[in-house]
């Protein structure tokens, strides 16, 4: 990981000690998506999935927008899904954040 500045140290630090996951903490470091002091980091966090498509899938039925009830004829390509909805969000070593 690179150096980081003194500030967001102590806010890595914070939220450790608040219970963030480090390995997450450090893989939006990684993406250099947030601002240098980590305040965006519990809004665009979203958690750790597998692949893409799990993190869509889950996504998808959290918001909604993703009917629970769907006939077993009715086939969705969470691949194509996946890539699109990803353009709004960011991966690191299967931790999904949100691009704000």
């Amino acid at each position: 990981m690179e150096k980081l500045n003194k500030e967001t140290q102590e806010k890595r630090q914070e939220l450790i000690d608040e219970g963030a996951d480090e390995e997450a903490i450090d893989a939006y470091i990684a993406l250099g998506i947030g601002d240098n002091d980590l305040s965006d980091f519990e809004e665009a966090y979203q958690g750790k999935w597998s692949n893409d498509e799990d993190f869509v899938y889950q996504l998808l039925e959290d918001t909604g927008e993703l009917p629970k009830d769907l006939p077993p004829y009715v086939h969705i390509d969470m691949e194509a899904t996946a890539r699109d909805v990803m353009m709004d969000y960011s991966e690191e070593n299967g931790h999904y954040f949100r691009n704000l």
